[in-house]
């Protein structure tokens, strides 16, 4: 007969107890990964192990408490009974239906937005996967202002975590403070910070790595020290180190509720190390457009293990469906190969001869762009490679384009004025990189040509999910160009692997067309 077990689990921890050897196996398995490089381990390559470790550990016990859900479904499938006692969350003290902006929360092709904060207070930790554009900020706000409790809002990048400062502060009315970019101001209520810098601040200091770094410091800049004065300068390094990571573990001691935004952005690793001393933030939640689609299965694991199971998805095709998104249509251009690129050229010289200085596939785009203008479209051009930008803004303003380039050196300020141009017509067209991949609003984007190339599924996707954004004005369409790159057998996979993610992406796949429509835009005559 099997035993009955009881499930504990507070914010960070779950425990079973009156476990024997079979349930052990069960938790074991359900929690194991394939670990990454294990192909390269001696213990792999002699047959002493199988490359597999796992979440659960069996001399306590114990695992992350995010797989709570996943273990207790998988123990009562095997027939086990399982008691639960669960440490209670604190309770919202905010109202029941918050108004975070100026639009409320009655548009029905919004209403996931409230179904994802009642899922927070059912569930209390999880993911909730909500595709590009459509809103995750504001549910940040619904579940901020529900609570009112202090609160700590994670993300890798300092344009998101400025936008959302400006968000709550506006439309919440909170004071907010700030943990990252070189800033430490944090409140008892309201946080935004980045991941790196908890991460930095996180990792525990040694004497001995701080005694190293005097001392390379000492050699390189021919300083002389003695040794007295490397040991106290290295002793003073040590105690700052400690002095900040004791300030940060106390802070987030003190969060009860935590939300990571575009959580894929990090390996799971750091949002896990992070939440970990999270030890009173019964609240966790994930929002992110790609949750599970990084390489390492330990990263997706990990990501669980800090926030929780999926708890709400909104996909691309009922955001288009609902009019949140523009319906897009995909056209594939096989423009001539560049004339010196060889089938077996090796990738980084395929991109550098094939993409960025490829003449025939960017006088395609150029084309495309201009067309585009003919067409009173707003044309957004995303590049892989900084130095692909000059090369089409030369091109395109040889055709009388006015076009502009944003990046990673251009300050927030400079990129809203870019894209503020462009949707009032001020410019015809804006090259970007990798710069506008992530929480840049710009819903006026009709034709987008993506003429970077690459392979990534979370990077497509928050690439075309950039020109999808509603239309104020004409028809809610989008353009989007991509290349098959049959130019080279490495560039064409890649072209390949992109095309394949359409494909298989409902809202998607029914977009692809031979040849655009352009007909459903009335085309400008010429000056």
């Amino acid at each position: 007969m099997k035993p009955v077990l009881t499930l504990v689990a507070n914010a960070t921890v779950a425990k079973l107890h009156n476990m024997d050897a079979a349930a052990k196996d069960v938790v074991t398995q359900v929690l194991s990964y394939m670990v990454e490089g294990h192909d390269h381990m001696q213990a792999f390559k002699t047959g002493g192990w199988n490359g597999r470790s796992s979440f659960f550990t069996r001399r306590d016990c114990t695992f992350p408490a995010g797989f709570v859900h996943m273990v207790h479904a998988e123990l009562t499938r095997k027939g086990y009974q399982v008691r639960t006692g669960i440490k209670a969350a604190a309770p919202p003290l905010g109202p029941e239906l918050p108004i975070v902006d100026e639009f409320g929360n009655d548009d029905p092709k919004y209403d996931y937005q409230l179904k994802a904060l009642r899922q927070v207070e059912k569930h209390r930790r999880g993911i909730i996967r909500v595709a590009t554009g459509g809103g995750k900020s504001k549910i940040a706000k619904l579940i901020t202002a529900r609570y009112r409790r202090m609160t700590m809002f994670l993300t890798t990048r300092g344009v998101l975590m400025y936008q959302m400062k400006k968000a709550f502060e506006q439309d919440c009315k909170f004071t907010v403070g700030v943990i990252g970019d070189g800033v430490y101001s944090p409140t008892k209520g309201i946080n935004v910070g980045m991941v790196q810098t908890f991460v930095a601040q996180l990792k525990e200091p040694k004497l001995i790595d701080e005694r190293g770094a005097v001392i390379a410091e000492n050699i390189n800049k021919s300083l002389n020290l003695t040794k007295d004065q490397i040991a106290k300068l290295a002793q003073e390094s040590f105690n700052s180190k400690v002095q900040i990571r004791t300030r940060l573990l106390k802070l987030l001691s003190m969060v009860e509720v935590v939300i990571g935004e575009e959580a894929h952005e990090a390996g799971g690793n750091s949002y896990y190390e992070i939440l970990s001393h999270c030890k009173n933030a019964q609240i966790r939640i994930a929002l992110t457009a790609t949750p599970f689609m990084r390489s390492a299965e330990e990263d997706n694991m990990r990501l669980m293990a800090a926030f929780g199971p999926i708890l709400l998805t909104v996909s691309e095709k009922t955001l288009i469906d609902r009019g949140v998104l523009a319906k897009p249509y995909f056209e594939y251009r096989s423009p001539k190969p560049a004339d010196k690129l060889r089938k077996s050229s090796p990738w980084q010289r395929a991109v550098d001869i094939g993409i960025v200085n490829g003449e025939y596939r960017n006088q395609d785009v150029v084309n495309l762009a201009v067309k585009g203008r003919d067409h009173g479209l707003p044309v957004l051009i995303l590049v892989a490679r900084k130095k692909h930008g000059p090369v089409l803004v030369e091109l395109l303003r040889a055709r009388g384009m006015r076009v502009r380039q944003i990046q990673g050196e251009n300050d927030q300020a400079e990129r809203e004025r870019a894209l503020a141009a462009l949707e009032a017509g001020e410019i015809d067209a804006l090259i970007g990189t990798t710069i506008v991949d992530v929480g840049v609003d710009v819903p006026g984007i009709a034709l987008l040509i993506l003429a970077g190339g690459g392979k990534g599924e979370i990077q497509l996707r928050q690439r075309v999910g950039r020109g999808l954004r509603a239309k104020k004005t004409g028809p809610n369409v989008t353009f989007v160009i991509d290349f098959t790159d049959e130019l080279n057998s490495t560039l064409r996979d890649h072209a390949r692997m992109r095309r394949a993610l359409i494909e298989a992406t409902p809202g998607f796949a029914e977009g692809i067309v031979k040849s655009l429509p352009w007909q459903l835009f009335s085309q400008r005559k010429a000056a």
